[in-house]
This record gives C-alpha cells, structure tokens and sequence, in this order.
C-alpha cells in the first residue's frame, strides 16, 4: 500500500524541487496531486483524500493555515499537514503548529528530514488504520487565540459531544495535575487537550461533574498530583477564566503536600502582603527569631487564607531577592514560572524549609569562597551530579537542597571552576547531546528536542543556533 501524498505551493519550481528531492515511492508514498493555490489544494484534498500535505504559508488568495484549518473541517478527511517554509516565514509555522499542523520544514529542503516525517506519518498509519478524526482541535485553537471563528467552531465540537452551554445545562472545567505524561487517555471519552507537559485539560457536562472526576481518578490513578475543578460554565466567554481557575487550583497540591481535589479559592492578600512585609523586616534587621516566627505566620497564612502557588513562587522570589539584592548573580536563583517551582519542591512544606535554611545560613554563616579545599571537594560532587543528569530539571536550588549549599555559592563555583554560569553549562550539554543525535539519528529535530531536555521546540532552536552557529538542520545537513 501507498500513501498519497499532495504538494502545494504558488511556485510550480518549489513543487518540482520536493518531487525530485525524495524518493518517495521507496518510503511507501506516492505523489498524488499537487496544487498552485489553497483554493486549487482544497478541492484536490477533498478529491483524493492524501494522507499528507506538503504546503507553503504564503500564497495568494488562500493561505497555507486557511488550507490546514478548512482542509482540517472537511468530512472523513485523513491528512497530515506538513508546512513549508522559509526563515521569513518562521513565526507563520509555529502558528501553524497550533493550527494542526504535524511539523514544518525549512527551505532548502532537508531530504532526511523529509523521509523522517513520512516515516511518523507511516508509523501511525498502520498502528491506527482507522483512527477517528482528532477531538479537541476547536478547543485548542480557541485557548490558543480566542477569535469568533475559533468561537463557532467550539460550540460546534462541544454540540458533538453532547456538552452544552445553555443555562439549564452548562459545562465543568477539569485540570489534573500529573506527575508524568498521561498513558491512559484514549480509554476515557471526556472531550481532553493537553494544556501543559504534564497538565490534561478535561471538559464534562455540569451535571455529570462528580462522575467524570471519579473516571479520571480511576484511568490516572497512578499519575495523578491535583485535580483542579471549575465552576458551572454556561458562557463561552468564560471558558478560560473557569479554565484558568481550575488549573491554578489543580497545583493546589503543592500547598496541601498530598493529592486531592480542589476549587477555586479566594485568598486572603492583605494578609499575605502584611506577612511579606514583616519577614522583609526581619531579614534587613538580620533577626533570624523575628524571620522565623514570621515564617511559622505564613505557613499558617497558607493553611487558612486559601494562598495559591502564585503566592509561594512571589515569596519565593522575594526571600530571594532580599538576600541577594546586592548580588550580579541573583538571576541563577529566582524563579520565573511556578512550574519551575513545582519541579523544584514536592510540596509548599519542603519549600518553607529550604527558605528557612537559607536565610539562617545567610545570617549565621559567610561561606568561605577563598577556600579552594573545601570548594573543590563541594564542586567535584556537585559537578558529577550535574553531568550524570542534565537532561532532567535541574536547578540552583535543587541543586542547594541536595548539596546543603548555599545557592550564591553554587553560582560563584560555577563561575569560578568552569569559567561559565551554571545555566550556560547546563544548554551546553544539552545541546551537544543533541548535536549527537541529529548526527547519529533520523528523528525529527522535534523530537531530538525533547529528548535533550527542552519542551520548547522554538527556544531548542534559538538555544542550538546560539551555541553552535547554525539551525539544526544545517548541522545535520552538514554531517550527512
């Protein structure tokens, strides 16, 4: 069996250019058609049902993501959309991918990285012959960019899964919080998007809101960290504020130190910028009882005001902020998103301890950075962790927490041992395990992202350019 295949372009030299660069007979597919326009494309996709469509982003009249998005809404339709473009048009694939699309290539073409993406496509080919068209496009597009096409769209695939949003009915937001990625999901029938690494958005008609949460908690069991619950939803301009307010209470986890689930909550912030106010008084004072018992006023504050992960990443960050105000490295020791604060700390509990340990220390203590012995002895340890595990999240304060050293010091070894941040010697790792892989491998450099360590494709391919001089696909070009 072959696979058809459909090329579109406005410039009839691009399309022979790509016929003649790949075999493609010998891969299993065979050119089915090809096309000048999107109009001229979307007819011919609803004439030969292709099972990939190579297309340009700019053309005249229809566009590359008009095509993928109307070619997407046609009936029965199978097709995997794989975009073609240029650098100029780097910003119009990535939305490409949110749109659908399976992957993109660069021009000039990358002939192995061509016959990699029909591999993909043929590998879930005949592992699901008969898979039913993809739920969940309509929702994603509209969490991604809530536009009035996107709006139509949703209602329309909420309508075909039997959820409602008329005033006696509506519908529930469900976030589960995991501690891994989900291998379970295609057992459950509730309309899901993934809305994170390890986050599952779930969408369940009001009614049945107790039901469908007792469903995850059976097919997750294993993974699950925090369920996150909206209100009823009967407005479809509310949707992502309720979404919002179940994945925020979803790492709600964090703050109790054991799974369960949870609601939205309404905290007390006076209260909580009082308690900042008091600890930022006592670390200027240096009284270490003073600081203490305003940390006991926290954790209870936490207990009993309904305090949120945004609130201990903003304490976090503050405690961070006082110890090293007069410090150049500070940015190796704050935080900028609370997923980073999750990966750090198990729990809220854990995270109250290491602060206390680290303004004791900074109060109690000047660590000796002129003693080479003992610095030696403390890098040597902590570098061998780091080069044994640095495709996983690592951070300065993980890194403090396991060592029982001071973050600021950590930094400084780092500098002063390697000659670089500990953030610059992390991604270069990182990236050379890459370059390993794309010279050694036919992944896509998607995937080889992921494997090295980065859930963001575009930032792996900034990070790549930065540090070796070109794109991936240039490097694995230049290593054929």
């Amino acid at each position: 069996m072959r696979y058809k295949v459909l090329l579109v372009d406005d410039e009839a030299w691009v399309i022979e250019s790509l016929k003649a660069n790949v075999d493609w007979q010998q891969h299993g597919f065979e050119v089915a058609g090809t096309a000048l326009s999107g109009g001229e494309a979307l007819s011919k996709i609803d004439e030969i049902r292709p099972d990939a469509v190579f297309t340009d982003i700019r053309m005249p009249g229809m566009s590359g993501l008009e095509l993928i998005k109307k070619g997407s809404e046609l009936p029965n339709q199978r097709a995997h959309y794989i975009v073609v473009s240029g650098y100029a048009e780097f910003a119009y694939a990535q939305k490409a991918l949110t749109y659908g699309a399976l992957a993109y290539c660069l021009k000039p073409f990358d002939e192995n990285e061509i016959i990699a993406i029909l591999h993909k496509i043929k590998r879930e080919k005949e592992a699901r012959p008969a898979r039913a068209p993809e739920r969940g496009k309509a929702l994603q597009a509209f969490l991604e960019i809530p536009l009035d096409a996107h709006r139509a769209q949703l209602l329309n695939e909420l309508e075909e899964c039997g959820l409602s949003m008329e005033p006696d009915e509506g519908v529930c937001a469900i976030v589960c919080a995991l501690g891994g990625p989900p291998s379970a999901l295609a057992t459950l029938e509730l309309l899901h998007v993934k809305i994170g690494a390890c986050k599952q958005l779930f969408l369940a008609p009001w009614e049945r809101m107790d039901e469908a949460i007792e469903e995850i908690r059976e097919v997750l069991a294993d993974g699950l960290r925090g369920i996150g619950v909206s209100g009823r939803i009967t407005d479809i301009d509310l949707l992502t504020e309720e979404i919002d307010a179940a994945n925020e209470a979803a790492d709600h986890y964090f703050i109790a130190g054991s799974a369960g689930t949870f609601r939205r909550r309404k905290p007390n912030k006076a209260a909580f910028h009082d308690a900042m106010k008091q600890l930022g008084d006592a670390i200027h004072e240096s009284d270490l009882a003073a600081a203490n018992r305003t940390f006991d006023a926290i954790a209870a504050l936490f207990r009993d005001a309904d305090l949120s992960v945004k609130h201990a990443l903003h304490l976090y960050n503050m405690v961070h902020s006082l110890m090293y105000r007069f410090q150049s490295d500070i940015s190796d020791g704050m935080l900028y998103s609370h997923e980073l604060l999750l990966a750090g700390f198990p729990s809220l509990a854990e995270m109250l301890h290491y602060l206390r340990q680290f303004v004791s220390r900074y109060m109690l203590e000047t660590p000796e950075f002129d003693s080479q012995d003992s610095s030696n002895e403390t890098f040597r340890a902590i570098l061998q962790f780091v080069n044994q595990n640095y495709l996983q999240d690592i951070s300065i304060q993980s890194l403090s927490g396991k060592f029982y050293t001071n973050p600021s010091y950590i930094c400084q070894l780092f500098k002063r041992e390697v000659g670089d941040t500990f953030t610059s010697y992390i991604a270069r790792l990182r990236i050379t395990y890459a370059c390993e892989l794309l010279s050694r491998t036919n992944l896509l450099v998607g995937e080889i992202a992921e494997k090295a360590g980065y859930s963001d494709y575009f930032y792996f391919t900034r990070s790549f350019k930065r540090i070796v001089g070109k794109t991936p696909s240039q490097y694995r070009e230049e290593m054929k």
